[in-house]
């Protein structure tokens, strides 16, 4: 009976679904730090706008600022996240890969 050679492996179920929920993770850290950033410019703008008598500019002013911000946290999270992802190792080659002398 022939061997057979470089059978491609099947990924471990369970590794993969570690991976899944990981990067489920590392989405919801995202989406997290989106809302706190949001509420936080909310909070703080109805706060100044109460101590000086205005009716929602600073509020409205710092909710728009927070959007550029929060897209600049969510983006430096994803980059963090991608350099810690560790490539899989390529297999190893059972086959002789020596140059033929002419």
């Amino acid at each position: 009976m022939p061997e057979v050679e470089n059978e491609p492996t099947r990924p471990n179920d369970a590794s993969a679904r570690i991976k899944n929920f990981t990067y489920a993770a590392l989405a919801a850290q995202g989406g997290c730090f989106t809302l706190v950033i949001i509420f936080a410019a909310l909070l703080l703008g109805l706060w100044l706008d109460a101590q000086f008598g205005q009716r929602g500019p600073f509020t409205i002013g710092l909710l728009l600022m927070s959007v550029p911000l929060s897209l600049f946290v969510m983006v430096r999270l994803a980059l963090r996240s991608i350099a810690q992802i560790q490539p899989p190792a390529a297999p190893k080659s059972t086959t002789n890969t020596q140059e033929v002398d002419r």
